[in-house]
């Protein structure tokens, strides 16, 4: 699937026109491929007698939106339409008044309240693709109309309300239950918060020809396809130093979970060896417990955590590392920053950081001072304290927030989500859709950790073992949906383990 910003979408329009399409063949082809799913997906049969309304705005929208309505009246369904301009113009005015001629009624945006009683589908054709900011007061309370109606709404191209450039929501936006887009899915559709508006998201051909696109996108989908054949395989005379070798810093006396799943991700990705440095005082139980793993018991403060003291004892076991990954469990103060900061200045190989290693390092210019390879996994709150901004800001402006730290620090940012992104500075920035609601529950992130430090290990660049490690961790949550059936809120970050060669087979098929 292709993602496209406003602006793309524009230019390979315009380069289609350019070639001698014209702009009204264009809606045409939209319009009647979307009125063909909307068809196949609600059959008038099902509307029992109510009426399809579609909601249409100016410009090339509202211009889809009329020609949704001739097709879908076509084929039998009654068809009503809100037009919010008094004239249109061009490709819009044309197909509207062949909706006027056709005797199809139009009515004006203060007649939208009573006929949303009797609509069972509409059609939200309000706002375009190259909307941004926040929506003016009157098409707020269209909006808000729609979505406290009971009728099923479509959106065209774009849920109106919604950044088609970033997904960001200002205001007021319209909730949809499905999402068509016009040859390419908006990155506003796939991006929080705009995600959580779009519903389903479907593509429809319009038949751009690829000479029209003479550009490369901004943001790229992370799909099975694009990253087969990107994670490294083992063969011929290999031991397990050349198989990949981790050095893991992680866990605490409270939190010594974190370090097995860490190394439980790792292993299960292929890594072929793991050494784990955790405080003294926890070493002996999880060398118990991770028989595959060599722990080492190295220095730590009074409330069980690894502290700097350890470094240099970390340091020596890394030699022997060809990746390490640094901070779920580790714990919060000076101790551990300089723990980090001293990691992220003296080890040569790929340094992935993730939560307590994340927050040790808010305010500081650490990483950004680090010349070797860096990943950083943070979730919005652990990101929104590295950049100063806060959680919210994150979440609201997440495309930007992951740009932004990436740039700023000289790495790659893969920011956690049910949109996982992962920026890299300069590069296309990379959305991963695989996953569900089941790993929204403790120790899931920490696992990711080390299924991406066991690429990185193996001699993956980051970004793109960032992009497999992420497709790989959320398409084991959904085998294992798939095979237990259990619910979503039963998973436990363990269960995902056994899942994650399966998910790293598909990779490599």
């Amino acid at each position: 699937m292709k993602l496209y910003t406003a602006e793309e979408m524009s230019r390979a329009d315009r380069n289609a026109q350019r070639l001698g399409i014209p702009g009204g063949v264009l809606m045409e082809r939209a319009g009647v491929a979307m009125a063909k799913e909307l068809a196949a997906r609600y059959p008038p049969p099902r509307l029992q007698g109510r009426s399809v309304l579609v909601v249409a705005g100016g410009g090339n929208n509202g211009g889809d939106g009329f020609v949704i309505a001739r097709e879908l009246r076509r084929v039998g369904a009654g068809v009503a339409v809100v037009a919010t301009k008094d004239e249109y113009s061009g490709d819009a005015e044309i197909n509207l008044d062949v909706l006027r001629n056709l005797g199809v009624e139009v009515y004006s945006p203060e007649d939208l309240d009573g006929l949303l009683d009797d609509a069972a589908l509409v059609v939200d054709a309000l706002l375009g693709t190259g909307f941004s900011g926040e929506v003016r007061e009157r098409e707020a309370g269209l909006i808000r109309a729609l979505n406290h109606s009971g009728a099923t709404t479509v959106s065209v191209d774009l849920p109106s309300g919604v950044n088609g450039a970033t997904g960001e929501v200002a205001g007021e936006a319209v909730r949809a239950e499905l999402t068509l887009c016009a040859h390419a899915a908006k990155v506003g559709c796939v991006v929080s918060p705009g995600r959580e508006y779009a519903g389903e998201v479907v593509v429809v051909e319009i038949g751009l020809p690829e000479e029209a696109e003479d550009f490369r996108p901004e943001v790229e989908l992370a799909g099975r396809a694009s990253l087969r054949g990107l994670v490294p395989r083992t063969a011929g005379a290999s031991h397990k130093y050349s198989a990949g070798a981790l050095m893991v810093v992680a866990g605490s006396r409270a939190m010594t979970g974190a370090s097995v799943m860490v190394v439980g991700g790792a292993e299960r990705a292929g890594c072929g060896i793991v050494f784990l440095a955790v405080p003294k005082s926890t070493a002996p139980a999880l060398d118990l417990r991770l028989t595959e793993t060599l722990v080492y018991g190295v220095a730590e403060d009074n409330r069980g955590h690894t502290t700097a003291g350890a470094l240099e004892e970390i340091l020596n076991v890394a030699e022997r590392a060809s990746a390490v990954v640094a901070g779920p469990g580790l714990g919060v103060g000076a101790g551990q920053r300089e723990l980090i900061e001293g990691l992220l200045r003296e080890v040569g190989v790929p340094l992935l950081l993730d939560a307590d290693a994340i927050t040790n390092l808010a305010g500081t210019q650490a990483i950004s001072e680090r010349s070797a390879p860096t990943v950083i996994t943070p979730h919005a709150g652990e990101l929104g304290r590295l950049l100063e901004s806060g959680a919210k800001e994150v979440e609201a402006h997440r495309l930007h927030s992951a740009r932004r730290a990436a740039d700023k620090n000289g790495c790659t940012v893969l920011l956690k989500g049910a949109d996982t992104l992962v920026a890299d500075p300069g590069r296309q920035t990379s959305v991963n859709l695989t996953g569900s609601v089941a790993l929204a529950t403790g120790g899931t992130g920490d696992v990711l950790s080390g299924v991406i430090g066991a690429l990185l290990s193996r001699g993956m660049e980051p970004r793109e073992a960032a992009r497999c490690g992420a497709w790989a961790h959320g398409r084991a949550a959904e085998l294992w949906l798939r095979v237990t059936g259990w619910p979503p809120e039963s998973l436990v970050a363990t269960d995902l383990l056994p899942f994650i060669p399966k998910a790293m087979a598909e990779l490599s098929a």
